[in-house]
C-alpha cells in the first residue's frame, strides 16, 4: 500500500496530506520530481541492460524471478551503469558504502568459514 505524502501548496503555502489534488486556493497539487538517478537508468531501457550485461544478478548468478525483474544497478555519483542484480543482492550492495569496506565483510566471512573448516576437521 503506497504511502499517503505531504505537499504544501506552491500559491498560498499550505500544508496537506494524503491524496487531496487540488488545494484550498484552487492551486493544483504539483507533480512529483523524479530522482535524478531514476532519470539516469530511465535513459536506457531495460532491455538494453540485459543485452549489456546479461539476464543473471552481477553477484550470485541468479536469473530474474517470474514476477520481478532485476534491479538495474549504478554508481550514485556518477550514474555510470554497472550491472543487473537480484532484489537481495542489490540491497545488500547498499550497506557497503565503499570497496574497503566490502573487502572488510569478505575477509570477516573468509576467516568464520576457515574457523568452521577447522572445527570440523578436529
Amino acid at each position: 500500500m503506497a504511502r499517503a505524502r505531504t505537499w504544501t501548496c506552491r500559491r498560498c503555502g499550505e500544508r496537506w496530506h494524503g491524496n487531496k489534488k487540488v488545494c484550498t486556493c484552487g492551486a493544483l497539487r504539483p507533480p512529483r520530481r523524479v530522482p535524478k538517478h531514476q532519470q539516469v537508468l530511465d535513459l536506457m531501457p531495460y532491455e538494453e541492460w540485459v543485452e549489456r550485461f546479461g539476464e543473471r544478478c552481477g553477484i550470485c548468478g541468479r536469473p530474474p524471478g517470474p514476477s520481478r525483474k532485476l534491479d538495474r544497478d549504478h554508481c550514485h555519483a556518477t550514474g555510470e551503469a554497472r550491472g543487473l542484480l537480484c532484489h537481495s543482492c542489490n540491497r545488500g550492495l547498499g550497506y557497503f558504502r565503499t570497496a574497503d569496506m566490502a573487502a572488510k565483510a569478505l575477509t570477516y566471512l573468509q576467516r568464520h568459514e576457515d574457523l568452521m573448516r577447522t572445527t570440523e576437521a578436529a
